[in-house]
């Protein structure tokens, strides 16, 4: 079996996504200051200013996620050999995960879930949650996943899903 690379830090938002993203924000931002606004410079005495705080938590959503598209992050990545499973990868303060095949006592897959839990042979256990990552590079990540273990003979229980 040969080696699996992701290089997951390739993978972001084009620029025109980005800007649409911050210009949705400007949007409803420049909504919530009229709404704010509407009663002690316009006269509309029907629009109270606690209306505001749908356009302004709506703002603040759309501006985090597209902070998070354009921050720039570095070193994510996934690799599988015959060595060891490397990973780095995740939305907030992503950490560098590494495991051999000989620390891994057993492995739980589910049928459901893009999620991997490792059962090690010291009494710990990890779950490698690929949400984050597009169904195509998590599916194949699972199936390489599973190829190898079944190469290195670690027993793999199947269930529904992981709670």
């Amino acid at each position: 079996m040969e080696q699996l690379y992701f290089n997951l830090s390739e993978e972001e938002f084009t620029k025109g996504r980005k800007i649409l993203l911050w210009v949705f924000a400007g949007l409803f931002f420049i909504g919530g200051m009229y709404v704010v606004t509407a009663k002690p410079l316009f006269g509309h005495a029907s629009i109270p200013p606690v209306l505001a705080t749908a356009p302004f938590g709506i703002c603040l959503i759309v501006s985090v996620f597209a902070a998070l598209a354009s921050i720039k992050r570095k070193d994510l990545f996934f690799l599988i050999d015959y060595g060891k499973i490397e990973f780095r990868y995740g939305l907030l303060n992503p950490k560098r995960h590494s495991y051999e095949w000989i620390e891994i006592k057993e492995m739980v897959m589910p049928h459901k879930q893009r999620k991997v839990k490792l059962n090690l042979t010291n009494g710990n256990s990890y779950i490698i949650d690929l949400n984050y990552l597009q169904r195509k590079k998590s599916t194949l990540i699972r199936k390489h996943i599973y190829k190898l273990a079944v190469e290195k003979n670690i027993p793999i229980i199947k269930v529904q899903s992981l709670k």
